[in-house]
């Protein structure tokens, strides 16, 4: 299958304009090299310190579609929690990759790459790069950078967990020329074009061989030598502090690694750095509908908070920041900023978002103690928690009123939604959920009326909660525990760091642990909750670490429906025909239905975004996930101040 779908974008509206209608519009329009760019981009190339425009732009410049033609200038302001939030810039800037999602988060597009082609079985993934892209620092663009960052994720001594080092599926790169190449895969990856569109695609696009080659001893005998001039131990740990791949922090530190993103760095992020900003790229090759040079706004300034969310929520209030969604759309600051659109000089947009689930539940199927394992698999023991918890007061409670009782199941918006599967066990039910306590085998209480374990031990299930990530969580849990105290089941809460919540995962002797729930709209993406698909999979930790072929000292073989999801996945991913994907992973959501394995609370309501009302061409709707960026999805290189 060849793919070249055209260069262009749908409009800022969901639902409206396909891929292949806007290719065709664009097409119509006929953007001409080197129409227009920034003032101060004119005034370089007027004194010679700037090649022209049409040298800069590649032979085919990606074509952006917008809802109008903007004009250059301005700051986009917006806001950091601290100075180990990179997720915000990979969600504003660094997304770009060979190619990307659509506005409406159904289709791929090209990017870096102009086309593409797919064998029968999905094993060979055949690409062309746009000819002339060049980096921040005019080099050209080819394969040559793509061979080096292969070489660098799978070089032995870095383990950095990516798709290009996955020992599952091991690919290998055959490059043909300059500007075509082609991955092979071992086994059929047949959802290897979402996953290039998704954050994970900006991995094989982040280093360029000319600057980061400089450290490697393959390419400079002295590197070693310089590495221990600079004070570092090796050269692979110089490396990595100035070019540290995919999207950790420290790659935004270094302001002279050359990247393809529309802006650059020019205050990095550090450890105490106030702010960290960018300045356009005078090299970026995407142009609007008439030609011109993007992006229009000039420059870009994060704030960095240390003191919180509380923080960045006043600066938006104040007319401070001009578009956000991240960190300050909270629930409980949704009034505050409706309150003060007129004041703030703002309006709020609508954000869709991608999690099922207010809260996940997830009990630990792989305990180390055998009375709780034994207990936590109980089906019936899951449905009775679940038939125990009134959900209708924690959504009036906390949420005020905004939701509605919710398993953990595709969302309405997602192709897989299944009502039956989201509203299983939702019922406040506490005759049921008796019933089922005795079915799993709980017919004694203590003298506090908590259900005695068969080991004589009271049912009590100590919660893991990161509550600095969701305050709402432990307001949640606090009404949970009352309800299932009443029903015999008692729960303690455990506030915890993020850093002990993961480490906990691999000793196996936790009892259970809360998150959002994720995939519920990219559920094929991440089905997590479905089935022991990944470390995220914590109600079946060491199940997924079997289906994955990882930490072996650990791994358990699953249960016989849990390895038949197992199996229905793998042949999900093995096919490339997206209606036969879907057709086994509704297979896979069909076990999950009938086995339960997780319980969720209710569906996440929608969300919003903070817009500066002379903001233009920005979303006023938009989906958000990590897996779709927002808002870099929506082309912020498009969006200008008016």
């Amino acid at each position: 299958m060849r793919h070249d779908l055209g260069m262009g974008r749908g409009p800022r509206r969901l639902g409206i304009v396909g891929a292949v209608a806007m290719a065709a519009l664009v097409a119509g329009v006929g953007a001409a090299l080197g129409a227009g760019q920034a003032p101060a981009l004119e005034e370089m190339v007027a004194s010679g310190a700037l090649p022209p425009l049409e040298e800069r732009l590649p032979a085919n410049p990606l074509v952006v579609a917008a809802d109008s033609i903007g004009s250059y200038g301005g700051t986009w302001r917006m806001g950091m929690n601290g100075g180990g939030d990179n997720g915000l810039i990979v969600k504003t800037v660094a997304y770009e990759g060979l190619v990307r999602y659509d506005h409406e988060w159904k289709g791929v597009l090209p990017n870096l790459a102009e086309s593409w082609e797919v064998n029968a079985d999905a094993t060979e993934y055949s690409f062309k790069l746009r000819e002339g892209v060049k980096w921040s620092d005019g080099t050209p663009f080819t394969t040559e950078d793509i061979a080096f960052a292969v070489q660098m994720y799978q070089d032995p001594d870095y383990a950095a967990g990516s798709w290009i080092d996955n020992k599952n599926n091991p690919v290998t790169l055959e490059v043909i020329d300059a500007y075509n190449f082609k991955f092979i895969f071992g086994k059929p990856n047949g959802m290897f074009m979402e996953q290039q569109a998704s954050t994970d695609g900006i991995h094989i696009t982040s280093l360029q061989k000319k600057y980061c080659s400089q450290f490697h001893p393959a390419y400079n005998e002295n590197a070693a030598a310089e590495a221990e001039a600079k004070g570092f131990s090796s050269w692979a740990l110089y490396l990595q502090d100035r070019c540290a791949w995919g999207w950790e922090t420290i790659r935004y530190a270094n302001p002279e690694l050359p990247t393809i993103y529309g802006w650059v760095i020019d205050q990095p992020l550090t450890a105490n750095a106030s702010r960290v900003t960018w300045k356009r790229n005078p090299y970026y090759w995407k142009v609007d509908a008439e030609g011109n040079q993007l992006p229009y706004i000039d420059s870009l300034d994060m704030r960095v908070s240390q003191g919180g969310v509380e923080e960045l929520t006043l600066a938006a209030l104040n007319g401070e920041i001009d578009f956000q969604e991240r960190h300050i759309a909270t629930n409980v600051n949704k009034p505050l900023f409706f309150d003060g659109q007129e004041a703030g000089g703002y309006h709020l947009g609508e954000v869709i978002p991608s999690a099922s689930n207010t809260l996940v539940l997830q009990l630990n199927l792989n305990h180390l103690d055998p009375v709780k394992r034994a207990l936590y698999q109980s089906k019936d023991f899951r449905i009775g928690i679940s038939e125990a918890i009134d959900r209708a007061e924690i959504i009036d409670v906390v949420f005020t009123g905004q939701g509605e009782p919710f398993q953990v199941a595709p969302r309405p918006e997602s192709q897989f939604y299944d009502e039956e599967l989201a509203k299983q066990y939702t019922e406040f039910n506490p005759e049921g959920a008796a019933e089922r306590f005795a079915a799993a085998g709980l017919t004694e209480k203590n003298g506090d009326g908590i259900y005695l374990m068969s080991d004589g031990n009271p049912a009590k299930i100590t919660v893991d909660v990161i509550s600095a990530l969701r305050p709402e969580w432990i307001d949640m849990l606090e009404i949970m525990q009352l309800q299932l105290a009443a029903a015999g089941v008692e729960i303690e809460l455990n506030n915890i760091d993020r850093t002990l919540f993961y480490e906990k995962r691999p000793a196996g002797e936790f009892d259970a642990q809360v998150w959002a729930g994720d995939g519920g709209i990219e559920a094929l993406q991440e089905p997590r909750y479905y089935f022991p698909f990944s470390d995220e999979s914590v109600w079946a930790y060491r199940w997924a670490q079997w289906f994955n072929g990882t930490r072996p000292e650990i791994a358990e073989e699953p249960l016989d429906w849990a390895k038949k999801q197992m199996d229905l996945y793998n042949q999900v991913r093995a096919s490339g025909d997206p209606e036969e994907r879907a057709r086994l992973f509704r297979e896979v959501l069909a076990i999950t239905k009938e086995e339960f394995p997780v319980i969720g609370v209710s569906l996440m309501p929608n969300s919003y975004s903070i817009i500066r009302n002379n903001l233009k061409n920005a979303p006023e709707t938009m989906f958000n996930a990590w897996l779709f960026p927002t808002p870099a999805p929506m082309d912020p290189v498009t969006w200008y101040f008016e």
